[in-house]
């Protein structure tokens, strides 16, 4: 029976060792993603580090706003996520603007990854992964290709911290609790997804037997993990559903289908890294016979059937296996949202997947090892063959991985990915329509737009500032479509509980000019004029400026 053993205790390297190996790995990652580290800011980069003043000054003021549960960086983002903001402002007083000068930013990343890996190999090593497999393991997860989004993507700081946070806060659980505890609260606060480092936990907990003299199991301190999940969830919930990130209507068994297309992709992604892609969008599945369904539902059974024995029997492989299947949870898709599917969500699932199968092997790779070190290779040429095989694999994903981070050099290379993967999403529409404006033809831009609309790309302010498209304007079946989507917008916004001071005011006001309701938009005015630094007065006379205008050349219309 494989039991684990308390990271203070195990075999492994000493401290000074272990920050040798991040080192080696910051360097080899540095090389691997050296396209990217020049790459500009991209999707939500934008949305969030640009025109946010929460965003730009380290202050008091500023942290007691990202600190805010119900503020306007949560409504902003859709996440309570205070711990990854936070990382960014101190970032910000380091390296400067965030749009000016990208490298530390992409460089930060890089090394809080190559961290990750370390953490990885230590934790592994903490379950009696032999030191040598357990770096190894740990270099095929540095170089995976899948993980290529998380480190070149700036705004994905929050996935690595999270990792981070969490590895560390399992590591500690043993023989520092308290730690422990406080290191889980940063991670869920860095990404939810770290929630998942409690399921692994409890098992590992459960699975492992104190031996004389060791601490013993940390059930109530596993309890005050839950605690604190269970808190914060409620907080994430209102915020994500708030956010209107909710959206899908469709009956449960429907969505059946494409929880099991899901899972039958990211097992593509995870073993042979086909369908890795920049903003996946795929289509719904028709049938149960779909070949991704199908797929996802054998691996589903099979990985189901692999946990209740692991479970069984006690083994440490049941709390990495765990880790894999909690980390999947929340973007299965059982509560819908926006994008369901991305490659930064299988970096914690590798994780979980190779150190299963890394302690699963645990009593070969000792065998293997000694034979080695002994120079008994005619004695292990399995275990010399497989070492050969993974060095193999680990350098076909550095250059896939290279290739990867390539695709994070510019918005248009990351939309090229994007549309030569999904020939009609959002990339690919909205490419069709800024090239039929420029030719001149308006109703074929009109209707990749409102396929664009129909994907879920409903923001009316997205269009408005969107400079290839202003020769559409005055258009009736753009005004129209406009016209749609600030109404949906405003729908929401009315709806939206605990509106944070100056939430969406100007995106409201401008919606509100946009579908004629000019009443509206000045009362908005009047009230935000009541709460003190809410909005700039500057921008408060653009927008009365802004209403008249428009108020006045629609009664001339009129």
């Amino acid at each position: 029976m494989a039991t684990t053993q308390s990271p203070s205790t195990s075999p492994g390297l000493r401290w000074i060792e272990w920050l040798l190996v991040v080192l080696l790995f910051s360097g080899i990652a540095a090389f691997v993603y050296e396209p990217a580290l020049h790459g500009p800011l991209v999707s939500d980069d934008l949305l969030i580090f640009v025109d946010h003043p929460w965003m730009e000054h380290l202050s008091l003021e500023n942290v007691l706003t990202l600190l805010n549960p119900r503020g306007e960086p949560v409504l902003a983002t859709a996440n309570w996520a205070p711990a990854h903001l936070l990382a960014h402002l101190v970032q910000h007083e380091f390296f400067g603007s965030y749009a000016e000068n990208t490298y530390p930013y992409h460089l930060s990343n890089v090394v809080v990854h190559a961290i990750n890996a370390t953490l990885f190999a230590a934790l592994l090593v903490a379950h009696g992964v032999p030191v040598a497999a357990a770096l190894l393991g740990a270099f095929v997860f540095l170089l995976h290709p899948a993980n290529a989004e998380a480190v070149a993507w700036i705004f994905q700081l929050k996935t690595l911290l999270a990792f981070t946070f969490s590895f560390a806060a399992l590591l500690c659980l043993v023989r520092r609790p308290a730690i422990s505890t406080l290191l889980f609260g940063l991670a869920i606060l860095a990404k939810p997804s770290a929630g998942a480092a409690l399921a692994a936990a409890i098992v590992f907990e459960w699975v492992r037997q104190p031996a004389s003299g060791d601490p013993p199991r940390r059930i109530r301190w596993l309890c005050a993990w839950a605690g604190l999940l269970a808190a914060y969830a409620v907080v994430e919930l209102e915020a994500f559903r708030n956010a209107g990130e909710f959206l899908d209507s469709a009956p449960l068994s429907q969505r059946g289908l494409q929880v099991m297309a899901i899972v039958g992709r990211y097992l593509s992604m995870a073993t042979t890294t086909i369908g890795l892609s920049a903003f996946h969008q795929p289509a719904r599945p028709a049938s149960w016979l779909d070949p991704q369904v199908l797929l996802g539902f054998v691996t589903l059974i099979g990985l189901g059937v692999v946990c209740a024995l692991a479970l069984a029997r006690r083994r440490d492989a049941a709390g990495w296996l765990g880790l894999a299947v909690a980390s999947y949870a929340p973007v299965a898709q059982i509560f819908a949202f926006r994008y369901p599917i991305a490659d930064r969500y299988l970096y914690f699932v590798i994780a979980g997947l190779l150190g299963a199968a890394l302690v699963s092997l645990t009593p070969q790779l000792e065998r293997a090892i000694a034979a080695l070190r002994a120079r008994r290779f005619a004695g292990a040429p399995g275990a010399t063959l497989a070492a050969v095989l993974v060095l193999g694999l680990a350098a076909g994903y550095a250059v896939r991985s290279h290739a990867r981070a390539s695709v994070w050099t510019s918005i248009d290379s990351v939309d090229d990915d994007a549309i030569a993967h999904y020939p009609d999403g959002v990339a690919a529409q909205l490419r069709r329509a800024r090239r039929a404006v420029a030719l001149g033809q308006a109703d074929a831009a009109v209707e990749a737009l409102t396929a664009l609309y129909r994907l879920g790309s409903d923001n009316p302010l997205a269009y408005l500032t969107d400079p290839e498209l202003q020769p559409l304007r005055g258009d009736p079946r753009y005004e129209a479509l406009l016209k749609q989507m600030a109404q949906k917008w405003l729908d929401h916004y009315e709806e939206v509980p605990n509106k944070a001071p100056g939430f969406g005011v100007v995106d409201a006001v401008l919606y509100y000019t946009l579908v004629g309701e000019w009443d509206k938009a000045n009362a908005l005015l009047d009230e935000t004029e009541k709460t003190p630094d809410a909005l700039p007065l500057g921008t408060l006379k653009q927008l009365r400026e802004l209403i008249r205008r428009e108020r006045a050349a629609g009664e001339a219309s009129g």
